[in-house]
């Protein structure tokens, strides 16, 4: 959610919302009432969405009235899309009217106003202010990525925390570990295909891995991002049936520091999935070219000299191994590649996501029958087309970060199953302890 203050209102909405632009040059251009919060609620946009985030943000501003702004074009809906989205209106007062009985809430519909001479003039003057770099409209596309830099910039003191504890222990004597470490020995670990050194750095070819999240899917999302996603649904529906998350064999490189950084993988057809979906670039969760959200791993770095390679590769793989559910990079695993125990894979949110938006949007490029292929055929078919994931330049509502935390004790999958899927829910209790 952003807040915009426009004159002396203000006007709170969501970046993503499609009628964004709409708002932002009705309150410029047409709106005439005084200190006031005005929320701008594109309906056509988000008819499943859940109303949560945008409640939250009303509730944090304690208004006593609140104007809603919507829109929409009657000549280019079926009355039966109209009657959806009236519902859709009528649902979300309902809901906060709930959430906060005293509020006031007027509704203005804006259609009227889009023809008037005032917003055309206030349209011109926000094509301008868009395209100066010293306006905030000019930046509204990159708010995701500046979400991104803030919340690693929250993560760098405890990050410099450690850093300087590291410090400090360099000045002690410290016992460095003199046992030498083969690839034999690390054999067990079912992690390392070859080892080579290149000047002072040591290059690793690693087998493909399986991935975890650090806690069940149903107790890290909410219920209403089981309910609104249905490749969320798929995805939990395999992790639940015991199928598991993998990463494709890569090749990384261990600096003298015993920092990890990511150099390639060794199947490219999911490259640009991964760049396009990680929390940096193309990489594990955790860490890609260049960048390292070490976590905890920072104090196994910190002590790897001391305790020798063999502790330093348990814990690795258990680092690149595991999902933190609760850290930015670590929740988007839901979009990755889902294999079996045959290490089949069985289904990937992310390729799902893209082979519908290429029914629904390209249907002059599916002259190969995409919609037959399974998951290996389909990844194949857009390496070799280059399709490109760049999610950002497509309207969807199904990108990796757009899930939301969950900190409760239900398990919101199984909540889910429980009311809308009763066969997968006892199929499921039938191994729960």
């Amino acid at each position: 959610m952003i807040k915009l203050k426009i004159g002396d209102n203000y006007l709170l909405t969501t970046h993503k919302d499609p009628l964004v632009s709409t708002f932002i040059t009705y309150m410029m251009g047409c709106y005439h009432d005084h200190n006031q919060l005005v929320f701008g609620f594109d309906l056509t946009g988000h008819p499943n969405k859940s109303y949560d985030d945008y409640i939250k943000a009303i509730k944090n501003e304690h208004p006593t009235t609140l104007y809603i702004l919507y829109s929409y074009t009657s000549r280019i809906y079926s009355k039966l899309q109209l009657n959806l989205i009236s519902n859709v209106m009528h649902d979300f007062i309902i809901t906060l009217k709930e959430q906060i009985p005293m509020l006031n809430i007027k509704v203005i519909q804006i259609n009227n106003a889009i023809n008037s001479r005032e917003y055309k003039i206030a349209r011109e003057i926000y094509d301008t202010l868009v395209m100066d770099k010293k306006s905030i409209l000019s930046h509204l596309k990159e708010l995701d990525e500046y979400k991104a830099f803030a919340a690693r910039y929250k993560s760098i003191p405890a990050e410099l925390k450690v850093i300087n504890n590291n410090i400090k222990n360099m000045s002690k004597i410290k016992k460095v570990s003199d046992r030498i470490v083969t690839l034999k020995d690390l054999e067990p670990l079912n992690l390392i295909d070859d080892a080579e050194l290149e000047g002072d750095l040591l290059i690793l070819t690693l087998k493909p891995v399986p991935i975890y999240p650090s806690e069940p899917l149903g107790k890290s999302f909410i219920l209403n991002d089981f309910k609104y996603n249905p490749y969320l649904r798929t995805a939990a529906k395999y992790i639940y049936q015991g199928c598991h998350f993998g990463m494709v064999g890569t090749r990384i490189l261990i600096h003298p520091t015993f920092t990890p950084e990511f150099i390639e993988t060794l199947d490219h057809r999911f490259d640009d999935m991964f760049a396009h979906n990680n929390w940096s670039n193309i990489g594990y969760l955790h860490f890609g070219k260049g960048h390292l959200c070490g976590g905890e791993f920072n104090d196994v770095i910190a002590r790897a000299a001391e305790h020798g390679l063999d502790y330093y590769f348990m814990c690795f793989k258990q680092y690149i191994t595991t999902a933190n559910m609760r850290d930015y990079a670590g929740k988007k695993v839901w979009w990755y590649p889902i294999y079996n125990d045959k290490e089949e894979l069985v289904y990937c949110a992310g390729l799902a996501i893209m082979r519908d938006y290429l029914l629904k949007n390209c249907k002059d490029l599916l002259d190969d029958n995409i919609a037959e292929m399974n998951w290996m055929e389909f990844s194949e078919w857009l390496y070799a087309h280059r399709k490109n994931f760049n999610f950002g330049n497509i309207y969807t509502d199904y990108k990796s970060d757009n899930v939301h935390s969950y900190s409760g004790s239900n398990d919101n999958f199984l909540e889910y199953c429980k009311t809308d899927d009763i066969d997968l829910y006892n199929e499921l209790m039938k191994g729960a302890k």
